[in-house]
């Protein structure tokens, strides 16, 4: 079977090396491959997918939005999510996912035991946000908090969250066991940080679920303090790990995906 993972630009995903280590670690004849395709040709993104055969494929920025009028069908999360990160291909039909809730919350669980009794405060109303949000919402007992610099970006969330401002954030900090970045301050040498950490408890995690850089900048600042930091990587190997079980039925080798994309970075 062929596979792949689409995006613009996706020179940088190292989706490949990871499923493919997991292939041969089972050795399965499987590929997988990294597909750019630029929003201008995204149109024809029926044929390109055909012409290669594939049996799923993966889809990550800026695409994950703009697949969705091209599905057959998707799952509730990717319902409520607005957002689809995995296809699967069945008798020409295409369905879609979204594992990137499911991949975050597997790997917070193995860093937080007690995830159902947490107070956490996710940063950003984006649809990664939105992701988690609904993820964690099935499994978390206290009401989710979501902080966002404007309060507009909520008007599209249907989720029962406590809905606040960054300012209000930062004052309210220390009330947090878990505080989770999904915004892309941190990303690509940018040095920004979303929120003062000031008022951080010293037993809080600060997770970001981005992996590149190993540690952001908020990452750097808290692990500095001698709080617990998380990063992104359990996210996309759990997200990768869960896409190969949706589209094979089978249990992936997650020790090597993890190991191989460390072993990368």
């Amino acid at each position: 079977m062929k596979y792949a993972v689409i995006g613009n630009p996706i020179d940088h995903s190292l989706s490949p090396v990871m499923h493919n280590a997991n292939f041969k670690a089972l050795n399965d004849s499987s590929s997988y491959e990294a597909i750019n395709i630029k929003n201008e040709h995204f149109h024809h993104i029926k044929e390109i997918i055909t012409d290669k055969a594939l049996a799923g494929f993966n889809v990550t920025i800026p695409h994950k939005e703009r697949i969705i009028p091209y599905l057959d069908d998707i799952d509730e999360q990717s319902k409520t999510v607005g957002a689809v990160n995995t296809v699967k291909i069945v008798d020409g039909k295409w369905i879609g996912y979204n594992t990137d809730g499911i991949g975050y919350v597997t790997g917070l669980r193995q860093v937080y035991q007690d995830l159902e009794n947490a107070y956490i405060l996710i940063l950003g109303a984006g649809g990664a946000s939105k992701g988690l949000a609904n993820e964690l919402k099935k499994f978390v007992r206290p009401k989710l908090t979501v902080a966002n610099r404007s309060m507009n970006r909520f008007e599209n969330w249907q989720l029962d969250v406590n809905k606040i401002n960054l300012q209000e954030a930062e004052k309210a900090l220390s009330e947090f066991d878990i505080i989770i970045n999904t915004t892309p301050t941190g990303m690509n040498q940018n040095k920004e940080v979303i929120i003062n950490l000031d008022n951080l408890d010293s037993q809080t995690l600060v997770s970001d679920i981005v992996y590149v850089p190993f540690k952001t900048p908020i990452l750097e600042i808290a692990e500095a303090k001698g709080n617990p930091i998380h990063n992104g990587l359990d996210m996309f190997v759990y997200q990768g790990a869960e896409s190969f079980r949706i589209w094979t039925g089978e249990l992936p080798q997650i020790q090597v995906m993890k190991e191989t994309v460390l072993k990368h970075l």
